[in-house]
């Protein structure tokens, strides 16, 4: 997970983060948990069950609840439980919002705007995340690596990222070459990548 693409109300902790998922192919969106492990490459990953799925619920006032009563079929990280013992004084801070059915609609009418490309570069970061975070998971890395996604993936950081981070200034004059793709093969790609990402969800309700 690279950039918040949106935000509201929930303190977060050192290393352990709230995601609000807006799903394409659900109504309801639903909360998730991204943390970054104390492995030696502080790896990037999801709160999963022991089956490798990812933990979601539908409910945020009910997330610790949740995650204490299916805590023996989750795959504990190391700071799991220091962060529900201090899950009652979060109420200051912010949870990152992927808001995949808004980025996907964004994208069909060829809308490229610069939060939409941050919003799809961020889905695919996550992507990624899961990917990594598991052996067992190294197999979808081809729907990540497909080639329009890739296109995408790489004009964010080359011609918006990397020159906004740089010189905002000199960013904000500049006349960048547009982002040309073949949207109906975006669209493709992107429709597999987040079918796979939410069908390997389980969600509490």
């Amino acid at each position: 997970m690279d950039v918040q693409t949106g935000s509201t109300t929930l303190k977060e902790n050192t290393d352990v983060w709230i995601l609000k998922y807006c799903p394409l192919f659900t109504a309801d969106p639903v909360f998730l948990l991204w943390y970054t492990d104390t492995d030696k490459e502080s790896t990037d990953m999801l709160l999963t069950y022991k089956t490798g799925k990812i933990f979601a619920t539908n409910s945020l006032n009910g997330l610790k609840n949740t995650i204490v009563q299916n805590i023996n079929s989750i795959h504990e990280f190391e700071n799991l439980h220091h962060w529900l013992n201090d899950f009652g004084n979060q109420v200051t801070g912010k949870i990152t919002i992927y808001d995949i059915h808004k980025i996907y609609n964004a994208i069909k009418v060829k809308n490229f705007e610069d939060e939409i490309l941050e919003g799809l570069t961020d889905f695919i970061n996550l992507f990624g995340d899961y990917v990594h975070q598991s052996d067992t998971n190294k197999h979808l890395k081809t729907l990540a690596d497909n080639k329009f996604i890739r296109k995408a993936w790489d004009y964010y950081y080359e011609m918006v990222f990397w020159p906004r981070f740089n010189d905002k200034d000199r960013f904000e004059a500049w006349e960048r070459p547009p982002f040309k793709v073949n949207v109906t093969k975006l669209l493709l790609g992107l429709e597999e990548l987040i079918r796979c990402f939410e069908e390997h969800m389980v969600i509490v309700k």
